[in-house]
């Protein structure tokens, strides 16, 4: 069985995947896959040819914040860049999962990238709209700005629990959301066994 775990930024998928995997779960982020990706030749290839030389750096690696920049700022070029990765990554986590075990995959933009149809289960988190510009203003890394900037590229909260088999509600401490992932886990894997 494969999850997809996602939710808008800030909720805290990462978080979250981490129980999970404190459970035992198998677990895979498509951050990560991402990470891995953006260092192969035929991908860098494709994100020049789609956005231009300037969103790498003069070590050939591809500058992430001026990538930010460039795709959120064009809708167009944002659907260039997704249409590269997204199938990569979807190709990578469904290699990774395996039919015997309930796979929990943490895609941002399962929505967003129509691939809810490519997984089993959807588990979305959600947070505050408040917290979630807190945490991100704790991280230093995202300004206001920027938060409502990429907010605004994904779907709403509600209309991604609705369309969710589970969700999350990290609004609480660490022990609120731990209890929640313990019981979802334990009926995906009932769900699981009934499948298998």
């Amino acid at each position: 069985m494969l999850a997809g775990l996602t939710g808008n930024i800030g909720s805290g998928k990462t978080t979250v995947l981490g129980l999970f995997k404190a459970l035992g779960a198998r677990v895979v982020s498509a951050d990560e896959i991402v990470g891995r990706l953006l260092g192969e030749e035929e991908i860098k290839t494709k994100i020049r040819t789609a956005l231009g030389s300037g969103v790498f750096s003069g070590d050939g690696s591809l500058d992430k914040q001026k990538t930010a920049q460039v795709v959120f700022d064009n809708e167009e070029l944002r659907r260039k860049l997704e249409g590269i990765v997204h199938p990569a990554v979807m190709r990578e986590i469904k290699w990774f999962a395996l039919p015997d075990e309930v796979t929990i995959a943490e895609i941002p933009l399962l929505f967003e990238g129509g691939f809810t149809a490519e997984v089993d289960v959807v588990v979305t988190v959600t947070a505050p709209k408040g917290l979630v510009y807190e945490r991100l203003g704790k991280k230093g890394i995202f300004s206001e700005e920027d938060v409502k900037k990429r907010l605004g590229c994904q779907i709403p909260d509600e209309q991604k629990t609705a369309n969710s088999d589970f969700v999350v509600i990290n609004a609480k401490d660490i022990a609120y959301a731990e209890q929640q992932v313990r019981e979802i886990y334990r009926l995906l894997k009932l769900r699981h066994r009934r499948n298998v």
